[in-house]
């Protein structure tokens, strides 16, 4: 049950830290804007993509950097106290147990989305005016960086679950991220990457939102990649669930 997943989680700091980190990264294109004002307003183009192409780099960043936390934690959690090894003796579904923390992560990372959402609400409504199409091109933007980055959530629990040491987890998830920022401009085979799937992305999105696009082809092939990169580690889970479990 999620509710037992939710309980193991109290005593870690998992949910504050996440909240903490989600309003910290929603103030950031407030901070900026704030300290800056005549710089954005005297652009032109969709307010959404001035906003975004000035801060939407750094709170994906942060973003990511709270899912590798929250995956290390989550599994470092089964480590500590050998309590997988007693979880052996249950009735239990090994992939379960994966599956479960991923239902987690991804619900935090849609909140971490959405307090992004009132972030970029406050600062568009503050210091540019609302227009028609606003909520239609944020509602856009937030699903296709949901969708971007369920592949980078499932390969950093997947990542936690076969390492022991969650300091070897972390180092792992933060190797792949700095790759992400420095190589997301790199050919498209490798921005199907885990980890850098995200900024490209969230580049690409950036690119249509100030051409007034609805959605490009590099895009789409993206957003479709992403789906069969989820569905391809899902079904991987499984077997590297059952096999860490048995071999403990």
């Amino acid at each position: 049950m999620l509710s037992i997943e939710f309980r193991k989680l109290k005593s870690t700091g998992f949910l504050p830290s996440i909240v903490i980190g989600g309003i910290l990264a929603a103030l950031i294109p407030i901070l900026n804007t704030a300290a800056r004002p005549d710089t954005f307003t005297s652009q032109t183009g969709p307010v959404l993509s001035i906003l975004l192409t000035a801060n939407a780099q750094m709170i994906l960043l942060l973003h990511l950097i709270l899912v590798i936390c929250g995956a290390c934690t989550m599994f470092h959690t089964e480590y500590a106290g050998r309590a997988l090894n007693h979880m052996l003796a249950l009735p239990l579904r090994p992939e379960g147990l994966y599956l479960k923390k991923a239902v987690i992560l991804i619900l935090c990372f849609l909140l971490l989305l959405t307090l992004e959402a009132a972030g970029l609400t406050f600062c568009a409504s503050r210091w540019f005016g609302l227009s028609e199409d606003f909520f239609p091109e944020l509602i856009r933007y937030l699903g296709s960086i949901a969708l971007l980055s369920l592949p980078t959530i499932l390969f950093m629990l997947l990542i936690a679950l076969l390492n022991e040491n969650m300091w070897v987890s972390l180092g792992i998830g933060i190797t792949f991220l700095s790759m992400a920022t420095v190589l997301a401009d790199g050919p498209f085979a490798l921005k199907l990457v885990p980890f850098l799937t995200p900024f490209a992305g969230l580049e690409e999105t950036c690119t249509v939102l100030a051409a007034g696009d609805t959605f490009s082809g590099d895009l789409k092939n993206l957003l479709l990649c992403a789906v069969a990169e989820t569905i391809i580690l899902i079904i991987a889970a499984i077997p590297a669930a059952r096999t860490r479990r048995y071999t403990l």
